[in-house]
């Protein structure tokens, strides 16, 4: 049987790509919205697992991500 986990990994993974499709293709924001939508599931994913290398990959985007979008859309 299946834990949530497993689900939460692979609809992160979707959302991810999801994520690089909008950014291929210019829209933004919203390619950064779901890019750190997928981020929060594979976090959480490194998190259950004890998987550091996960979670130092996913963490930091939210440190480059939100800050962008705040100098971009509040500051500039």
């Amino acid at each position: 049987m299946r834990d949530h986990v497993w689900y939460i990994k692979y609809a992160s993974a979707v959302t991810i790509l999801c994520a690089m499709v909008l950014h291929v293709f210019g829209i933004t924001p919203w390619n950064s919205f779901v890019q750190l939508i997928g981020a929060m599931g594979w976090i959480y994913v490194g998190y259950r697992w004890r998987e550091q290398a996960l979670m130092l990959n996913f963490l930091p985007q939210f440190f480059i991500i939100i800050p962008a979008l705040v100098y971009i859309y509040f500051l500039k």
